[in-house]
């Protein structure tokens, strides 16, 4: 996939890095799948060479990679590369199987847990660990489902007594400074109507982004054609004023992979006092309903289940990301449900 591509689709087509928190990195995983199936899709040769780098001399080269723990935006802990490592595994495996590889694009990994540096002695120690880290999101997958479960009574306990009040919310950071405040998202909605009952709010500042690489990416952010309600684009100062207003008026704040704990956090840094309100991931919701669901819970996988139609390079900006919210809430209340413990 070309720049241009990944560009358009709202992908970075290599990895951003602020000095210490890697927003973008690439899952050990992702790559050996993905290289797996284009060297099966090229031959049977290149297919088993790979295989047996994987398998046996992979352990040789294993002990110069500088793996780092930590977890995705879908929550679930896993193995990455910095794009410094990415370059270096790659050319090393296409060195070893005598054939160009697929490039493959980062992902989003979290900023609110630490990451961790590890470098394996063995293939065998790698091997555990993995194994230890699949055990470990099995647990995530089974308290994120519990979770769930006890947002989508409380919704319910609500609604006998009144018709709710919801406000979805997404912020855009700076990759290179986390304090910096890029974009706001919010809209106060009930589930009666449709469309918003407040106008969107939208803070914008123009930035370019410098890679890993040293090649600038024009910031693409500043979409203001919206094909839905009417949308109030304002300062952060105004916007930060009215979304203390809105939050004092609402029920529940709607997120998408996003804790209390998290939007409490990003309103103090703005110098601002947070009135304590439950707050309903969207992506814990989904793991009540979709219980059997442990991969492929991106935005975009969920919205894609949900027949939710969205645009990839929309989720970049803050004002199209909380009708997105709204919408993928809707959409998961009118699925059934039955409590199943079975996981």
């Amino acid at each position: 996939m070309s720049s241009n591509q990944a560009d358009k689709r709202g992908l970075v087509p290599c990895t951003m890095v602020c000095k210490n928190c890697p927003e973008y990195m690439y899952s050990f995983e992702t790559l050996r799948e993905t290289w797996l199936r284009a060297c099966n899709g090229k031959g049977r040769q290149y297919y088993e060479r790979i295989k047996y780098y994987f398998n046996n001399t992979f352990e040789s080269h294993l002990k110069e990679i500088v793996l780092v723990i930590a977890y995705g935006a879908d929550q679930n802990a896993g193995i990455f590369l910095d794009f410094t490592a990415y370059k270096f595994f790659k050319e090393r495996v296409e060195k070893e199987i005598g054939q160009e590889l697929t490039e493959v694009l980062p992902v989003k990994v979290s900023r609110k847990t630490p990451q961790i540096m590890r470098m394996f002695t063995s293939l065998k120690d790698f091997i555990r660990f993995s194994d230890q880290l699949r055990h470990k999101n099995r647990a995530i997958a089974r308290q994120r489902y519990v979770n769930g479960v006890y947002l989508l009574e409380r919704v319910n306990e609500v609604m006998e007594q009144k018709e709710p009040l919801f406000l979805a919310f997404s912020a855009k950071i700076s990759e290179h400074d986390p304090k910096a405040v890029l974009q706001i998202g919010c809209v106060i909605f009930s589930l009666e109507s449709q469309q918003g009952l407040q106008k969107y709010h939208y803070h914008h500042k123009n930035v370019n982004l410098l890679l890993t690489n040293n090649t600038v990416l024009q910031d693409k952010h500043g979409d203001f054609n919206f094909p839905f309600g009417s949308t109030e684009v304002a300062s952060l100062d105004a916007v930060l004023s009215k979304m203390q207003e809105d939050i004092s008026r609402v029920d529940f704040l709607v997120t998408y992979s996003i804790s209390l704990e998290g939007i409490q956090n990003f309103f103090r840094a703005q110098g601002l006092k947070v009135e304590a309100k439950e707050t309903i991931d969207t992506l814990t919701l989904h793991a009540a309903l979709f219980h059997e669901s442990r991969k492929e819970n991106s935005m975009e996988d969920i919205l894609n289940k949900l027949e939710v139609p969205f645009e990839t390079h929309r989720l970049l900006n803050a004002g199209y990301m909380v009708d997105y919210i709204r919408q993928m809430f809707r959409a998961l209340l009118s699925q059934e449900f039955c409590i199943c413990l079975n996981l």
